[in-house]
């Protein structure tokens, strides 16, 4: 009886160890949301149909005009939180293809020149970075590595260099400036703007970058408005839209209202500038 005990006790433990192995689920990446359509009772706009809707932005047309790539943003009401990926649709109409299906938010898409590869920013290495893939969705890889990550790029249309949108620290926080009261929860402001409509200033810049393109590890490029405490895009609304590169890929326009404090509280008046990338001149091109 005891050598039947005996033997019966490693069987157990073989059984039990073979039960969690065969119940363990694997890790399984979350993917992006998309809710169902609710069903529809009357010709009334819901709350709840409303948010069933996609959001559709940034639609950009490739280079040879046969096909579309466009972000579409969905909202998860019981998470709080949007998601957004990417699509591409014949501009002969069709059936819109899904070419990402990630828990982060793909944006920017932008068609590298020679229509090869879509590029688009992603915090999937868990900074925002320009990414691309073939225009199918597949061959996803990471193409930049800038420190801080980066919120906007453009291809030249030479395609040697990107544009990118960074943000640069270039006032002091109160913790910059009393770095003996670390847990101090306060502002100090001392002139305008210090809110950009429901936004608080914070003691950073939205600057205009230029760097070489490589398809394999884009670095860290020039700032084009080093020093100025000036935002490009323009706050609060202003996007990649207000840059641009000229079509010989040698200058860089961009929007931007170059005033301070009250001056920059009261006007509307931005101007456009344009950066030769060879002598690093900025003039003003819509002055007065």
């Amino acid at each position: 009886m005891k050598k039947l005990a005996l033997f019966t006790l490693p069987l157990l433990m073989v059984g039990l160890m073979a039960c969690t192995t065969a119940t363990k689920a694997p890790k399984v990446e979350k993917k992006n949301f998309v809710p169902e359509v609710p069903k529809l009772t009357s010709d009334i706009m819901t709350p709840e149909v409303l948010w069933s809707f996609g959001r559709m932005s940034e639609a950009e047309v490739s280079p040879d005009g046969k096909s579309v790539v466009y972000a579409v943003t969905y909202f998860n009401i019981p998470e709080n939180k949007s998601y957004r990926d990417l699509y591409s649709v014949s501009t002969d109409g069709g059936t819109p293809v899904q070419l990402t299906d990630t828990p982060e938010k793909e944006f920017n898409p932008q068609w590298r020149p020679d229509g090869k590869k879509i590029g688009y920013l992603s915090s999937k290495s868990g900074s925002v970075q320009l990414w691309e893939m073939n225009p199918d969705g597949s061959g996803q890889h990471q193409v930049s590595h800038i420190d801080g990550g980066i919120i906007g790029f453009k291809y030249a249309p030479t395609q040697d260099r990107i544009l990118y949108v960074q943000n640069v620290k270039l006032d002091k926080s109160v913790h910059d400036l009393f770095p003996d009261l670390p847990k101090a929860n306060a502002r100090l402001e001392t002139d305008l703007m210090y809110v950009h409509w429901d936004q608080w200033h914070d003691y950073t810049y939205q600057h205009v970058f230029v760097t070489d393109y490589n398809e394999n590890n884009v670095v860290a490029g020039t700032d084009i408005m080093k020093g100025e405490r000036f935002d490009t895009p323009m706050k609060p609304f202003g996007g990649i839209e207000q840059i641009n590169f000229s079509p010989d890929g040698k200058k860089i326009a961009y929007t931007c209202k170059k005033k301070v404090g009250r001056a920059y509280a009261l006007s509307t008046n931005s101007d456009i500038y344009l950066y030769d990338i060879a002598n690093g001149e900025t003039i003003n091109y819509t002055k007065g």
